[in-house]
């Protein structure tokens, strides 16, 4: 198995397409898709890509094509990711009720 096999794999369970493959490897060049299967390497590729893909989108709609990623299975998979690497979760904020105190009548 390759990087990229074992890549492509990961991302089509969480709604990916060929093109975010392509993105990651661009975006971790140190990873080469070629190489032989490295469990640590792509994993280490998968959570700095997604940590920066967070904001982008999670649906795209062109034309009568649509795209839709899943991101419960993405929360999951980072949140399993970041505990492996011993990194810290770029989800845990997202998703959290932000509670803002409000006084009608003053202090």
């Amino acid at each position: 198995m390759t990087n990229k096999e074992y890549i492509q794999s990961v991302l089509s369970r969480l709604g990916a397409n060929e093109s975010d493959v392509e993105i990651l490897f661009a975006e971790n060049e140190d990873l080469k898709a070629d190489d032989e299967f490295n469990l640590l390497n792509c994993q280490n590729a998968l959570y700095n890509s997604f940590s920066s893909w967070i904001p982008m989108y999670s649906s795209i709609s062109e034309g009568d094509m649509s795209v839709t990623w899943n991101w419960n299975a993405v929360k999951v998979f980072m949140n399993q990711i970041s505990k492996k690497l011993n990194k810290e979760n770029p989800f845990d904020d997202i998703d959290k009720p932000k509670a803002k105190a409000f006084r009608p009548w003053g202090d």
